[in-house]
């Protein structure tokens, strides 16, 4: 799979489902941020950017003849272990390689405003492997930029076979998208995160893995 050739793909359908979502900068570029915007979100509307990115993997994705799109029914129930926010919809993309890990794209709110928070998943029940925006506040807002780029390098690891989501049952986690990784509740007594995801990549892991091949 050429990752370029695919990018370009969800580029070409998210200048359609991304039309009446435009892009912003940062709004804080000296880095000034006014006490009153951490307890707000004035436009949580202009968030809905990222359901139409999704939308836009979920195009070319499909129309590459990569994964069939399923309506999931009951999203409350795709989860290992359910995400700290609320998901009112949801949409499984199943690779047509057998053995690949399905995408899920979950959708959540801000201020009761559907769909503007996007919770992206990978597995079967779905391992959560990121909530973007983490924080939808006014102060915590840095430009559509990012946000796209963080749900783009997750959708692109799970599709490219570069993922690794390590769940160790008492509630720590670890994402690696290829190079990059976070972890979560992972504490100093526990293994170092590299040895945990090059043991998890070889196929010797203690824990809960999610991995899987490329979707070609």
């Amino acid at each position: 799979m050429d990752p370029a050739g695919l990018c370009q793909a969800v580029d070409e359908a998210f200048a359609v489902t991304g039309a009446d979502t435009p892009p912003w900068p940062d709004p804080h570029p000296g880095g000034d941020v006014h006490d009153e915007e951490y307890s707000r979100c004035l436009e949580p509307g202009k968030y809905r950017i990222l359901a139409a990115r999704a939308e836009a993997w979920t195009r070319a994705l499909s129309g590459l003849g990569l994964a069939e799109v399923e309506t999931v029914a009951d999203p409350r129930a795709l989860w290992r272990r359910a995400p700290d926010v609320g998901v009112s919809g949801a949409v499984r993309l199943r690779p047509v390689r057998a053995g690949a890990v399905p995408l899920v794209f979950g959708f959540s709110a801000i201020d009761d405003v559907p769909r503007t928070v996007l919770v992206l998943g990978a597995g079967e029940p779905a391992a959560t492997m990121g909530v973007v925006p983490d924080c939808g506040c006014d102060a915590c807002d840095d430009g559509s930029a990012g946000l796209l780029e963080v749900a783009d390098d997750i959708a692109l690891a799970v599709v490219t076979g570069t993922f690794v989501h390590v769940d160790d049952g008492r509630g720590g986690e670890i994402v690696a998208t290829g190079d990059s990784w976070s972890a979560s509740n992972w504490g100093t007594s526990a293994p170092p995160v590299e040895k945990v995801l090059a043991e998890a990549r070889a196929g010797r892991s203690p824990y809960r893995v999610v991995s899987g091949p490329a979707w070609d």
